[in-house]
Parts: structure tokens; C-alpha cells; sequence
């Protein structure tokens, strides 16, 4: 990366990383819950995907309409609440996803304009065991582990065909569900302009037809989950994962794409920093195989996770000030790759 003049020195810490939380005094509002919708595997609405455990359930997709639960009592409460004093909210207290503003409009919690974002999670299993996953308290929070197709596209009619941009993800291994590529061309089919993103740990494209189905189901971006260029450093936080397949699986759907002639989906290793993965070789490998392999982009992704801070990277951290050595790298410049973004003019959900 070149520098100029208006560069900081080496020393100082940018603010330029993954949940930055030194202005937490300053971000006193959420928008989620006027903006986005997030849907988990048994049909319950939640704030968003820092509610993976459903402590703070906002109303059952199964049994009730869209629009029944976006403006239904448990919503209301929420965003009231937000408004008078986000902080007395234990869900909202330390919340990434919180901003500096601007406010809600006073009184503007219920008949809010449908989101045009939607979180949405298809299967909470997963085949992995990460040490940063609470997978066992997600599990037992969901009456069902997969998302029944029928209320899928029920949330996806409501919001058709202005629906922006679907996160094809929430606390679970999507691509566990059988009708995972179903899912996403049913969305696609509905809002040709919806930008559509998934994430994965890539262990469920070993074979052409899954490959096949993830490039022609018409989703946008994949994000595979790989936090190692070696196996030995990779399985100590995906436990359980095997390496070689899931790069073998990149490199096959990369392959696949180009004989196909497909400009997209765009295809994104992000790889987790840990004090274990993050040598200046161990990060050097990781960019040869991604280049390797085919991917569009590589992209350090910061821990900033409070209980797993004693795995994190002693090198790059939240407020490192090593961090512009990689900034071109890192996790937050994917959005603007992608050029997707929610605006907060509030005028736009009235």
C-alpha cells in the first residue's frame, strides 16, 4: 500500500476495522429493526444476527403474517425502547451493528415501511465445531432446525420485488439444506434487483451438481469461511473441517464459472486472524492459494469477539497499528467491492 502525507505514522491506530468500538459512547441508535428483517430456521423474527440465540423473539413467521409480525407488538416494544433508551435493552448493550445516527423519527414504531434487507437463516446445523460458536445454545433455541420452503417464500413475497439486498445466512451451515439453491433462485426470480450474499464453511461443493446449482441459482456473492492455509492451523478453530475439500470445492466452482461464462458469483475467502494463522508466511500462502484456487478475493477478517479475545492475532487486532499494512485487505472493505449499502435517510422507509 503507498503512503502519503496525509497518511498517520505506523504508530497510530486507524479506525479501520471490523466492529471498532471506541466510539461506543456516540453510536446511540440501532436502524435494524426499522431496516432489516432477520428470519431464523424455525420462522422466528429477531433484531439481527447478534440475537442468534433468540433471546429477544419478535413475533413467529410460521403462524403469523409478514406484515403481522413487522408492525405486531413484540417489534413495536422493540423499536420503542431503542428510542427512549437503547442502552436499557440487554441485547442492544455492546452491539456491533449500532451507529451514531441518525435517530428515528419520534413515534415512528409502528406501520413501519416493509425492509428492504433480509436476513435469513435456512438451517441452524452445522458439520463444524468452532470454539466461537454456541452452537449447542442455538440449536435448543429453534423449534425447527431447518426453514420449512413454504414460509420462505411466504417472507419472500411479502418484501418482493423490492426486496435490496438478502443475506443468505444467519448462525447455521445453509448449505446443509437440501433446497438451499431453491431458496436462493426463488428470491432472485422475485427480485431481479436484490444484491444476494451467502456465507459458508465450503464443505458442500464436492460434486458438479452442487456446484452447478450454487452458480445457477443467481446468487451475487459467496463468502467461504477458511481461517488457515495449512490444515494444522485451519482445524483449530474449524474444528472438525477438512482443508483440501473445501479448497478443492473453490477451485471447482471457480473452474465451473469460467466454462460457464459467468461473471458472477463473486467468490470471497475471508480468513480469520488468530494468534496461530497470522505469520507473515502462513499469510502469504494463504494469498498463493487463493490465487490458486480462483477466488476473486482474499479478506482478513478481525476477531472481535470478547470471549475468544485470547485467540486473537497479537499482530492484527481491532485498533492495531499494524493495520494498515493490510487494510486493502480486510473483511470491511467488501461491501464497497460489492457496492451494496442501506442508506439511513429515514425519509426513505416512510
Amino acid at each position: 500500500m503507498s503512503s502519503s502525507e496525509s497518511d498517520p505514522a505506523p504508530s497510530e491506530p486507524r479506525s479501520i476495522a471490523t466492529w471498532v468500538r471506541d466510539d461506543e459512547g456516540a453510536r446511540r441508535f440501532c436502524t435494524r429493526p426499522w431496516r432489516q428483517a432477520t428470519v431464523l430456521s424455525d420462522g422466528t423474527a429477531v433484531c439481527a444476527c447478534i440475537d442468534a440465540e433468540k433471546t429477544n423473539p419478535l413475533g413467529d413467521l410460521t403462524t403469523r403474517s409478514f406484515d403481522e409480525v413487522w408492525n405486531g407488538p413484540e417489534y413495536v416494544r422493540l423499536r420503542r425502547a431503542i428510542a427512549r433508551n437503547i442502552d436499557a435493552i440487554p441485547i442492544c448493550r455492546g452491539c456491533p451493528h449500532r451507529v451514531a445516527g441518525p435517530a428515528p423519527p419520534e413515534g415512528y414504531v409502528d406501520d413501519v415501511a416493509k425492509p428492504r434487507a433480509l436476513y435469513i437463516e435456512s438451517h441452524i446445523g452445522c458439520n463444524l465445531a468452532c470454539p466461537g460458536c454456541n452452537r449447542d445454545g442455538m440449536i435448543e433455541s429453534r423449534a425447527s432446525q431447518t426453514l420449512d420452503l413454504d414460509t420462505y417464500k411466504r417472507v419472500i413475497d411479502s418484501l418482493s420485488p423490492e426486496l435490496r439486498y438478502m443475506e443468505f445466512h444467519v448462525g447455521g451451515e445453509n448449505y446443509m439444506h437440501r433446497q438451499a439453491h431453491e431458496m436462493v433462485r426463488y428470491c432472485r426470480e422475485k427480485n431481479p434487483r436484490c444484491v444476494i450474499l451467502s456465507s459458508t464453511n465450503g464443505h458442500f461443493f464436492h460434486t458438479e451438481d452442487r456446484q452447478r446449482g450454487l452458480l445457477e441459482s443467481g446468487i451475487d456473492c459467496v463468502v467461504f469461511s477458511v481461517d488457515g492455509a495449512t490444515q494444522e492451523s485451519y482445524e483449530k478453530y474449524r474444528v472438525n473441517g477438512r482443508l483440501d475439500r473445501v479448497l478443492d470445492g473453490m477451485r471447482a466452482v471457480a473452474a465451473l464459472r469460467k466454462e460457464l461464462g459467468q461473471d458472477g458469483p463473486l467468490l470471497v475467502w475471508r480468513y480469520i486472524l488468530f494468534k496461530w494463522n497470522d505469520s507473515d508466511e502462513e499469510m502469504a500462502l494463504a494469498r498463493k492459494l487463493a490465487a490458486e484456487v480462483g477466488v476473486d478475493h482474499l479478506t482478513w477478517h478481525l476477531n472481535a469477539v470478547p470471549d475468544m479475545v485470547p485467540m486473537q492475532s497479537e499482530r492484527f487486532y481491532v485498533g492495531s497499528p499494524r493495520l494498515p499494512e493490510i487494510e486493502h485487505e480486510l473483511w470491511d472493505t467488501l461491501p464497497a467491492r460489492l457496492g451494496v449499502g442501506i442508506d439511513v435517510d429515514w425519509s426513505t422507509y416512510r
